[in-house]
């Protein structure tokens, strides 16, 4: 994996990209995170005229973006500029923004994927897919709220109400959740609170559908942030896959650094591998300091739980044939945006030049005061 990180339009831009054995781009990671807050307007135009000089500079069309997401301050009165940048692209992709205020102190920042053998594009509502040359057709579901929500909704009605929608817009495309959906992301605003009712709800649906213990579960982030849906307590995102045979899927496990989820009540994956076409890809859902009784290492220690998280995540890695050489992304979330400085210190050393996003959004364990979610990527 070739990583960089640039200046461009008082952005800091990292990116990364793994290549072929000719040198051909296959897939591209990049992170924009402006310099200092500003107008709404003017932030998302920053960024966007950033985001364009990187492609232009790396010769990778705008119609490669497969994927962005973005990390606002303040989504309820940020949404409608952040929809206007993505309406100005003449290409979709997935697209989600979430309250999770970038931790450097823009207003907005930005996590972008580009897959150089996208073939077609589709849409259905919040559904958006694509096919590519390796016959493998990928789904994303973005930001899924229940619509009916209001100020008397609670967080385990409306957890399976997302997962509910998750899997009817999925056999719209025939595919379901426990054969083909390979990430979640599942957002609260108030983690604290509602985190509790989502395990129970995601619990009794994955029962419903055999997803056990005993089968797999799916590799997942639980964590605070808003939607631009006002009464919404959960809001959903999903990636899925069709046209793999199952033996392409590893569930991957670190037992010697970390129990199995169900230990403790939470119903997903570690990190899931997968063989897409030529890449092995590598989801390793959100991660933190924690050992192999599940008890916290390193309480009220940033610093000693930010190097404990690396150590699981290079755990897990290994455990699924991969090294921190092949990471392509983190996004690193903070309960305390102050301890922004030495979790950045502590992960470029660990890895330079990662496009690395770090936010505000406490984590579903209050004792945690960091965890990180990652992707790597490497040729078969």
């Amino acid at each position: 994996m070739k990583r960089q990180t640039i200046k461009i339009e008082d952005c800091e831009i990292s990116f990364c990209s793994l290549e072929d054995g000719q040198g051909n781009i296959l897939q591209f990671w990049y992170t924009v995170v402006p310099a200092y807050p500003e107008p709404i307007a003017q932030q998302m135009c920053r960024i966007e005229r950033a985001e364009g000089e990187l492609l232009r500079l790396n010769r990778i069309d705008q119609s490669s973006v497969a994927a962005k997401r973005l990390f606002s301050t303040d989504i309820i009165t940020q949404h409608q500029d952040l929809l206007s940048y993505k309406t100005r692209h003449s290409t979709d992709f997935f697209f989600s923004a979430t309250q999770q205020p970038p931790a450097s102190g823009s207003k907005v920042a930005l996590l972008g994927m580009c897959l150089l053998n996208i073939t077609a594009k589709f849409r259905d509502g919040r559904f958006f897919y694509f096919d590519t040359s390796s016959d493998i057709r990928h789904m994303f579901a973005e930001q899924i709220v229940d619509d009916s929500a209001c100020e008397h909704s609670d967080s385990e009605q409306q957890t399976q109400k997302v997962f509910d929608i998750l899997q009817d817009g999925l056999c719209r495309l025939g595919a379901n959740i426990e054969d083909n959906v390979l990430r979640t992301w599942i957002y609260t605003p108030h983690v604290d609170a509602d985190y509790p009712g989502i395990v129970d709800a995601r619990k009794r649906f994955f029962e419903s559908i055999r997803l056990t213990k005993d089968t797999h579960y799916i590799a997942s982030t639980g964590i605070q942030g808003g939607s631009s849906s006002r009464f919404a307590r959960v809001s959903l995102d999903a990636y899925a896959a069709s046209g793999l045979a199952m033996e392409k899927i590893r569930y991957i496990q670190a037992p010697e650094h970390m129990c199995p989820t169900d230990a403790y009540g939470v119903t997903f994956e570690r990190a899931t591998a997968v063989a897409l076409g030529s890449v092995d890809f590598l989801f390793i859902s959100g991660t933190a300091s924690i050992d192999k009784t599940g008890q916290i290492v390193h309480p009220g220690d940033v610093a000693g739980q930010t190097s404990r998280t690396l150590e699981n995540i290079t755990a897990l890695l290994h455990a699924s044939s991969f090294d921190k050489n092949d990471i392509s992304s983190f996004i690193v979330y903070l309960r305390d945006p102050t301890d922004y400085s030495i979790a950045r210190s502590i992960v470029n050393s660990f890895i330079p030049n990662l496009p690395c996003i770090y936010v505000t959004a406490p984590v579903c364990r209050p004792g945690w005061l960091i965890e990180i979610e990652a992707t790597a990527a490497r040729m078969l």
